[in-house]
């Protein structure tokens, strides 16, 4: 498929699929962002779009299954191979395995002319490996290449092996599996109605105009669903005027759990991009203050510019790091949130590519910082106030660890037990989103008060 950009140079779809698996795999990139730009740069139609996308997404989220084909066939680690040869043939391969529309032959005679175009020499050897695919792929299966029941689930859910370890260890096998089923899921499209700006019946009025279909969350009518809506999100009406603004509902009961009053004083700690502490500023009424701190300047810019969408006067923000607060901030606020610095295990339903480039070891390397943060934090808590300490990951390490960690040497705070109407479930006033039950990424949240 050629595609025709602004310039009128003819393009191939698949030649832009390989650059930007590149972009991904090998120079960092973030997959969403990667292919909003390719898509934008290149004017793609939606019949390219469609193709381009699936080629770009399907290989991320099968990488680990297509590079278990390659080194079957190949004989020898990824690693050992050539970085573009890798990316041409996992391309190859997800188009004769899981794209039926696309012919056999096609798949092998584009990447044949990609690996001439692209590599030295090596076309040959990606002939041999796509057409040992087409020929043995009766003996490729999962089951087939998988040395143990663990790794199966693996290539099924397309989900790094320690992490499925980690996973089994803490939840068993049955609850990992749902897990890793609901992280392949199409997202539901969450948002919430700021009002600020805009009551909610007139709201939701504005949106049934616009041609949209959105249902009301079971618990908090802010909460919105969308189901189908006409045009781009980011232009419409309701977006631009700050009406509604995108967050899921375990982001939203972070907020919820803060609990946050008219006239309160607070601290959210490691705030950008600043999507809880715009929630606060909706739930006090705009009245009061926060203070929202970030390490890094350039998502201070983004915390202001979303501010201002949402006509939120009540947040100062401020480049500080959480761990150096300063001294003339102790018992000086109501409530204080720490949104951790975290693995963004419970997150990977909404960012394919995260899944691959989270490692084992950041689960010991995390947990040293985000005591260390919340400890700071608990300094600058009132007497009778309140410590929030929250984490968008699935890790007991990071989560009910630290906290335990934090009590030990803090006799001062004690849990709050979470209110009836709370729509989660507690463990000891722990609470950890549990996806496919809930509906929702992965989160972990607790609530603490400091009694002297």
């Amino acid at each position: 498929m050629n595609e025709t950009p602004k310039n009128g140079q003819k393009q191939n779809i698949r030649l832009l699929a390989v650059k930007a698996l590149s972009d991904i795999n090998r120079n960092g990139a973030y997959a969403n962002i990667t292919l909003q730009v390719y898509i934008s740069k290149y004017n793609l139609s939606d019949l390219d779009r469609r193709f381009f996308t699936e080629l770009v997404y399907g290989v991320v989220r099968r990488r680990n299954y297509l590079d278990a084909i390659i080194v079957h066939f190949a004989k020898r680690p990824v690693k050992k191979l050539s970085s573009m040869v890798v990316e041409i043939l996992r391309l190859g391969i997800y188009q004769i395995i899981y794209m039926d529309k696309v012919p056999d032959s096609a798949a092998v005679n584009e990447s044949v002319k990609l690996a001439k175009k692209l590599t030295h020499g090596l076309s040959g050897f990606v002939n041999a490996i796509l057409r040992s695919v087409i020929r043995e792929q009766d003996t490729i299966g999962i089951e087939d290449l998988a040395k143990n029941d663990v790794e199966i689930i693996s290539f099924i859910y397309n989900i790094p092996l320690w992490l499925i370890n980690l996973w089994i260890g803490e939840r068993g096998r049955e609850q990992t599996e749902d897990l890793c089923a609901w992280f392949n899921q199409q997202p539901i499209l969450t948002a919430r109605i700021n009002t600020i700006l805009i009551d909610i019946p007139q709201c939701l009025s504005l949106l049934k105009e616009q041609g949209w279909d959105v249902s009301q969350d079971s618990t908090y009518d802010d909460i919105i669903y969308i189901n189908s809506h006409r045009g781009s999100l980011e232009k419409s009406d309701a977006v631009i005027n700050g009406y509604i603004t995108f967050m899921d509902k375990a982001s939203m009961m972070v907020a919820r759990l803060v609990d946050p009053k008219p006239g309160d004083c607070i601290l959210d700690c490691c705030a950008a991009p600043g999507g809880k502490s715009m929630y606060m500023a909706s739930l006090m009424d705009n009245t009061g203050s926060i203070m929202s701190c970030d390490i890094h300047a350039h998502k201070i810019e983004l915390m202001e510019s979303n501010a201002s969408r949402l006509g939120v006067s009540i947040v100062q923000t401020k480049v500080q790091d959480a761990t150096q607060l300063p001294n003339n901030w102790d018992s000086y606020f109501d409530r204080v949130l720490v949104d951790a610095p975290c693995s963004g295990l419970g997150i990977l339903q909404k960012k394919l590519d995260m899944r691959w480039r989270k490692q084992e070891s950041i689960l010991s390397e995390l947990p040293p910082l985000q005591l260390d943060i919340l400890e700071r934090a608990a300094r600058t808590v009132k007497v009778n106030g309140y410590l929030i300490y929250s984490t968008c990951t699935l890790n007991y390490k990071e989560n009910e660890e630290v906290v335990e960690t934090f009590l030990q040497k803090h006799s001062e705070f004690t849990i709050v037990s979470v209110p009836q109407d709370f729509p989660l479930t507690s463990n000891n006033g722990m609470i950890t989103t549990n996806p496919p039950k809930d509906d929702m990424d992965g989160f972990f949240m607790v609530k603490m008060q400091r009694l002297s």
